[in-house]
């Protein structure tokens, strides 16, 4: 089949499902790759149609074992076209359940087919230095092992794209989906310097500020985002509920886990 360019799509708080669509996209030896898709921020793509002649690589976080609640509804504003797409799922080392199959889902149901998938290992949202969960990752052999997908991926346009139906674990009914977190990340006003960085880059738009900062409970994803990105360090997870949840993914879940691929 015949790609006229590459066409990265992601939802990306924290930067990990972008690393994996870019290495990704390095993999295919002779064709260009398009401005992204970014669905990471409210009203910031453009785009609104991935053309039949192009390739899509959606990428997305595992939130409790599922696409991200605020990806997929972002994901539903672009259509396909009836072209191919990669799907991949970034996790934080526990596990990704059903997101895999309802990303594939989700982008068959947009008119995309898509011709393969990968579930991919992104440094934890709640991982810090103390209490480090993937830390780093994806690293340079997850981006390797990204590449060389890519790579296959290519070789597999000559085929065809098939029907779409492709196979992957999960399950459908996929699980339900956890409770919202009672709780946000918390800012310490002596460390803040008000400079309004965790305002612009909070995908959910949860983050205000009015002289001082505050976070809307009901609007906040707990991507940490604002925690991770924050140049003062002034942003932490301090909820007992979510700090009980982190010690139990440190003491369960540090066991190294590798990229899955399917075709």
């Amino acid at each position: 089949m015949k790609i006229s360019r590459i066409r990265p799509v992601y939802f990306s708080p924290t930067s990990t499902s972008r690393k994996i669509v870019e290495a990704i996209a390095e993999g295919f030896s002779s064709i260009k790759t398009a401005d992204p898709v970014d669905l990471t921020y409210p009203g910031v793509s453009a785009v609104s149609e991935v053309g039949g002649d192009e390739l899509a690589i959606i990428a997305v976080p595992v939130y409790a074992g599922r696409v991200a609640p605020l990806a997929a509804e972002r994901l539903r504003t672009i259509r396909g076209g009836l072209g191919p797409a990669v799907v991949v799922v970034l996790y934080g080392n526990r596990d990704y359940e059903d997101a895999l199959i309802e990303l594939r889902d989700i982008a068959n149901g947009l008119s995309f087919v898509t011709i393969a998938g990968g579930a991919f290992i992104g440094e934890h949202s709640f991982s810090s230095q103390t209490v480090p969960l993937a830390p780093g990752r994806p690293d340079e052999n997850d981006l390797a092992v990204a590449k060389d997908f890519g790579s296959r991926v290519d070789a597999l346009l000559d085929v065809g794209i098939g029907n779409g139906l492709l196979e992957v674990p999960g399950n459908v009914p996929y699980k339900k989906r956890m409770g919202k977190i009672p709780a946000t990340p918390q800012f310490n006003g002596q460390m803040c310097s008000e400079c309004g960085f965790c305002v612009d880059l909070c995908p959910a738009g949860a983050i205000l500020f009015d002289g001082q900062v505050s976070v809307d409970e009901e609007a906040c994803i707990f991507c940490c985002s604002c925690v991770k990105n924050c140049p003062e360090g002034a942003v932490a997870v301090t909820a007992p509920l979510v700090r009980k949840k982190i010690a139990w993914l440190y003491e369960n879940c540090a066991a190294r886990k590798e990229p899955e691929l399917f075709y």
